[in-house]
């Protein structure tokens, strides 16, 4: 009998340590295949979260009798229209600058070469001490090396940098990946518009009556917390624009000469999307161009951006903001750089509108506890 009782025991045992081994494997083939799929599932997620901002849009399309098709392909064409005009303003900059560096190490360089060779050493204004050293060097050679490689890159860059930029043959290789993605978000994104409605219903169905009756209750303020946000911040990019055009034209007349102000404006206008570090994304563009005319072009460069900055948070921020949103600077930073870890410099961009749906959820709880 009991080694009946004994032999059942370990059988017994041996089924639960079978069916625990199969559950632990399956789990893991989950999570193995969550990893694998990861990608589309982050895709998918930012999809979703532009559909609830784009809802508003959506809303107000429906009641001109515009379908959400329709209404997402004009959104679309807003979106592809901008990011042209931004490009094709920002790469003939980066082309120019290019090219001035490029002119200035030759000219540099052949300054330098010519002064080597009418008084050899002393040209580099060394200490006398190293100079034994450095006269068994032939700096003629490296110089004229370094001469010739100056010449071949800036030959390349006046003739080719142009079209390999706008051609694009070049970098498609190392770009491919992120085209695709956001192929697929668009496309995702698009496609979740279409049927947003059945998707809604289908997600609330799914959940506990509970947690759907919550979110239903809770789903207008968080629309009109990403409504509020986006309007607030094209209202923001539109007025940062006008304002630093305003100002690099009044720059330009009185006292330096800065051809490339409109997209200097452009520029300052879109940083508005990256909070609290957009004075430092934008003055580095017009720095850049700056510190080739003169100090002083740099000098009052550097005043302008800092008297529009202090303008923006102190006057036209508080305005913008007043009854739409309320966040902590603190929390947003941390919320940025915690998910610019983990998802790069779209996460930075996104990441107030994804503080504000969290603050309207966690004021609810704390008001109920």
């Amino acid at each position: 009998m009991w080694k009946k009782d004994s032999y059942d025991f370990s059988e017994n045992q041996y089924h639960i340590f079978i069916k625990k081994l199969i559950i632990f494997i399956l789990f893991c083939i989950w999570i193995l295949f969550i990893y694998k799929i990861s990608n589309i599932l982050i895709i998918l997620a930012f999809a979703l979260f532009l559909n609830v901002l784009f809802a508003p849009f959506l809303n107000k399309f429906n009641k001109w009798k515009i379908g959400d098709g329709l209404g997402m392909i004009l959104i679309y064409i807003f979106i592809i229209l901008f990011l042209l005009l931004t490009a094709f303003s920002i790469i003939p900059i980066f082309i120019k600058q290019l090219s001035i560096l490029i002119d200035i190490s030759y000219t540099y360089s052949n300054n330098l070469l010519n002064a080597y060779n009418e008084i050899w050493v002393d040209a580099f204004h060394i200490p006398d001490f190293l100079k034994w050293f450095l006269e068994q060097i032939d700096f003629s050679q490296i110089l004229n090396s370094l001469k010739e490689n100056i010449g071949q890159i800036s030959s390349f860059v006046s003739s080719n940098l142009k079209s390999f930029l706008t051609s694009g043959a070049g970098i498609i290789s190392s770009i491919t990946n992120v085209v695709m993605n956001f192929v697929l978000l668009f496309i995702f994104t698009f496609f979740i518009a279409i049927e947003r409605k059945e998707i809604r219903n289908f997600f609330y169905k799914i959940l506990p009556n509970s947690y759907s009756s919550y979110l239903l209750k809770k789903e207008p303020e968080v629309v009109n917390t990403l409504y509020n946000w986006l309007k607030s911040q094209l209202i923001l990019w539109i007025s940062m624009f006008f304002i630093t055009l305003f100002w690099l034209v009044f720059i330009k007349i009185f006292w330096i000469h800065i051809d490339e102000i409109f997209t200097l404006a452009l520029i300052a206008g879109m940083m508005e999307f990256v909070p609290y570090v957009w004075p430092i994304l934008a003055l580095l563009p017009a720095l850049a161009i700056a510190f080739w005319m003169s100090f002083k072009a740099v000098v009052i460069i550097i005043i302008l951006y800092i008297a529009i900055q202090q303008l923006e948070n102190n006057v036209l921020v508080p305005f913008v903001m007043w009854k739409t949103l309320s966040l902590s600077p603190f929390a947003v930073l941390i919320w940025m750089m915690i998910g610019w870890s983990l998802l790069g410099i779209v996460w930075i961009i996104i990441a107030v509108p994804i503080v504000a749906i969290i603050q309207v959820f966690l004021i609810d709880y704390l008001k109920r506890k």
